[in-house]
Order: C-alpha cells, then structure tokens, then sequence
C-alpha cells in the first residue's frame, strides 16, 4: 500500500474534480475522499456539520501536486496542453514553468512556445518567481499586458463562476 498525503480540501465535490483532473493531466494519480456523511451537529441533529472533500497524492508525489496546484484557486489563466487540457496556472508559473511547458507542451509550430521563452527570460531579468508577481510591479511587459501574454502563450481563460 503507498502512504498517501492530503494536498488539497475542497468546499464542493467539483472544486475537488477540478483539482484531481489537473492533478491527473500533470501525470500525478490522486484520489478523492468524500467528506463522512455521519458528522451531525449535536446541538442541532438537523444540520451537518461542514466537511470538505480532501484530494490525496501519493506522499512521493506530494511536491509535484503542491507545484502544480500553487494558484489554482486564484487562476483567471491556464497553461494548456496541446489538446486543451489545463496544466498549471499562468499567473503562478515560474520562469522554469514556462521553459518545461514550451519545451513539452506548447504548440511547436505556432509562437506559444516562443513567447513562452520569452517571457521566462524576462522573469529571470527582473528576478521575479512567478508570473503574476512581474506583473503586479508593471502594468504591460514589452508592451502587453497579462491577459495579451496569457494569450500569447496559448493559455485559456477560467470562465466566470
């Protein structure tokens, strides 16, 4: 039996889908475990007591899961793969990030990977982690702001809840 860790806890059984199929996409299996449903308030039997659902990895791939998922919740862009599955949210994506998703995943014959590239030197120029931190101190990076790079790269928008 492989020991399993807790990577996530969800409010809503599609929150937790969501993080497990972009979990799975990135080749990191996970489970999910339903909330027990015999939790009752004792002070009022009527009401269940909230629970969330927990998403599980394998202890082993705990680090993989915890990358993949960092800024899931707050995404309004995904990386995709070539055939438009989410892989990892655009505005937590480090320079390293953005260099593995164009050497693998990004449309080879297109400028995605391209930009890409592009964008991952200018993290390291300005020695900023992630995406949505080179943004947060300038507006537009060469010009384009994060909604026109996230485009660039071939990243699909989150659609309003």
């Amino acid at each position: 039996m492989t020991e399993t860790t807790p990577i996530g806890r969800f409010q809503t059984r599609q929150g937790a889908d969501d993080a497990a199929e972009l979990l799975r996409t990135n080749a990191i299996k996970c489970g999910i475990v339903d909330p027990p449903m015999h939790l009752i308030d004792p002070l009022d039997p009527g009401l269940r007591r909230a629970d969330r659902y927990t998403v599980v990895v394998a202890t082993e791939d705990a680090d993989r899961a915890r990358e993949t998922l960092d800024g899931f919740l707050e995404a309004a862009w995904f990386l995709c793969t070539r055939e438009g599955h989410r892989l990892h949210a655009f505005e937590s994506a480090t320079a390293e990030r953005l260099r593995r998703h164009a050497a693998t995943d990004a449309d080879p014959d297109g400028w995605a990977a391209r930009d890409c590239e592009r964008l991952a030197d200018l993290l390291d120029a300005a020695r900023t982690p992630q995406v949505g931190a080179l943004f947060r101190r300038e507006r537009a990076i060469e010009g384009r702001g994060l909604a026109e790079w996230a485009r660039a790269c071939g990243c699909e928008a989150v659609e309003p809840a």
